[in-house]
Order: C-alpha cells, then sequence, then structure tokens
C-alpha cells in the first residue's frame, strides 16, 4: 500500500497503549519471567516483547491471549487487559486526509516496524504497485502525490522515500514470506512517467522466482469471487486498509479471519511465475504504443 498512516500512533508509549504495555510487563515480571523467555516461550521475536510492552506495538486479540496464557494469568486479570486493549484502540483515532497530514516519514517508520515484527506479510492491490515493491521513481510520484492532492507536508518527501525504500530490505529475509496479489490494471494504471512506469515493470519481472516472495496477477476478465473494493495489506493477522478518506489499522480476530478470507479467494483468482511475464510484457507494450 501506498500507506499514509500517522507514526505517531504507533511510536507514542503514552496514554491507553502505554498503560497496556506497562500492564503486561508487570505481568511478565510478577511470573519472573525475563522478555527472552517469553519471546521464546510464544514463539516470537524478541522485539516484539520489547515494543508491546512499550506501548510502540498495540498487540492483537491472539497476542494478549498467548501472553496471558503463558504468564497465567487469572479471568479478572485478562478481562482487565481486554479492557486496556478497546480503551488502546479506541485512543488510536483514524488518520484521515487532508491539512491536517501528520506526515509521510512516519508512515514509512510505522509499515517497518510492522513488517520487521511479522512472518507473512499479505497486500492486495487494485491499482497500485505493492509499496514494498516499489522502485525509487514510482514511489516518488506516489509520495508526491500524497503532497499534492492530501496535504502532505512537502518538506517530508525526501526522508519518507528514504524510509520506503529502506523498508524494501525485509523482502531478503529469508525468514519472512511475502504474498502479493494485484489487479492487471495495475500493470496498466499510468500514475507515474511512461520510462518510470517501464522501469516498475521490469523490477516486477525481476521479483519472479524470488523464493519467498510470491508475485500473483489477476488477468482483466477473469471471473471474480467478490468485488475488489480496496487494496489492504496484512502484517501476520493485523490489517491496514487504505481510502480516499483515511486508512485504518484493524486489529481483531474477526477482522483477521474477514480479510484473510478474501485474501485467499482472491489469490485463488491470481496467475503465478512464467504465466505473469506475458501480462508484463504487454504491458511494456501498451506504453510504447503511439498516444
Amino acid at each position: 500500500m501506498s500507506g499514509n498512516q500517522p507514526g505517531g500512533a504507533r511510536g507514542s508509549p503514552g496514554g491507553a497503549r502505554g498503560a497496556l504495555g506497562a500492564a503486561l510487563r508487570e505481568l511478565r515480571a510478577r511470573e519472573g519471567m525475563s522478555g527472552v523467555a517469553l519471546a521464546a516461550r510464544l514463539a516470537w521475536v524478541q522485539s516484539k516483547i520489547s515494543r508491546i510492552e512499550t506501548g510502540r506495538q498495540l498487540p492483537t486479540e491472539g497476542d494478549l491471549a498467548a501472553w496471558t496464557g503463558a504468564t497465567g494469568a487469572d479471568d479478572a486479570t485478562i478481562a482487565a487487559l481486554h479492557e486496556r486493549l478497546r480503551a488502546a484502540r479506541a485512543e488510536q483515532a483514524p488518520w484521515r486526509r487532508g491539512a491536517n497530514h501528520p506526515g509521510q516519514s512516519g508512515t514509512q517508520r510505522y509499515m517497518m516496524d510492522a513488517a520487521s515484527d511479522a512472518a507473512l506479510i499479505r497486500n492486495f492491490e487494485v491499482g497500485v504497485v505493492p509499496g514494498l515493491l516499489q522502485t525509487a521513481d514510482y514511489a516518488r510520484a506516489r509520495l508526491a502525490e500524497n503532497v499534492e492532492f492530501h496535504g502532505a507536508p512537502a518538506g517530508d518527501l525526501e526522508e519518507a522515500l528514504l524510509l520506503r525504500l529502506q523498508r524494501q530490505q525485509v523482502l531478503y529475509d529469508s525468514t519472512k514470506h511475502f504474498q502479493f496479489v494485484i489487479m492487471e490494471s495495475v500493470l496498466r494504471v499510468l500514475l507515474c512517467p511512461v520510462d518510470v512506469m517501464r522501469g516498475q515493470l521490469d523490477r516486477l519481472a525481476a521479483l519472479i522466482g524470488l523464493r519467498n516472495v510470491e508475485l500473483g496477477v489477476i488477468p482483466a476478465g477473469c471471473r471474480l469471487p467478490l468485488a475488489p473494493l480496496h487494496g489492504f495489506v496484512m502484517f501476520d493477522d493485523a490489517v491496514t486498509v487504505e481510502t480516499w478518506a483515511e486508512e485504518q489499522s484493524l486489529q481483531t480476530a474477526a477482522d483477521a479471519d474477514r480479510f484473510a478470507a478474501i485474501f485467499d479467494q482472491l489469490r485463488a483468482a491470481a496467475r503465478y511465475g512464467e504465466q505473469v511475464r506475458p501480462m508484463l510484457a504487454g504491458a511494456l507494450a501498451h506504453l510504447r504504443a503511439p498516444a
């Protein structure tokens, strides 16, 4: 996704989010368990424990259940922690596009943290190349669009671009798996100069065959099981949805199940590997055709 969620919501350790993290840290410490030990018991990276306890990452309901189960929390404590989680979610107001845009560099830090913590990243897009797959020039055009049309601060663009490119290094982490599904329209929608789009199509072609990266393209004219209303990205079971009005982070188990089911249906309709190359070639030929 192009990604415009404010970094402050994720990065701020105060408020209800900070209180939840402190309560979870206290629960762990009460059991005489180190962060490293808890991470090992839950099969998480230790940094996830640290981020949750310091309020830099909001746990999902599944995270909370795993944490309380591993630390032997009683029913009253579990209920209180779920109440804190609901309060933290309510505190995290959705970002809305417009003059009060908080800056795109914060967004990129948010997405970098989310990708770093996740083992499985799933991304569906209708009209834009997924952020993790964008070339520098394509990404610059997308970020500039946010400046021109959505009120993002122009002075933040270069830092945001650098961070977006830095977070792409996660693609080469062999412990992670990436599933990208895009509509064929993504290959033909011109959101940048023609030469930039040619480079972007070449970049997508180069990703075919990368062991931990799955790139699926749904052909134009393909019968779909449901309408592709908008793009979304899933970092494990946390969902981020972007619309014209706002970008929201959805954290409930019900949301995760719903979007995972949607993603699986769209993924089943896509073509992969060598079947994608003719679609890329067709898009390149379309770019070369006279207007």
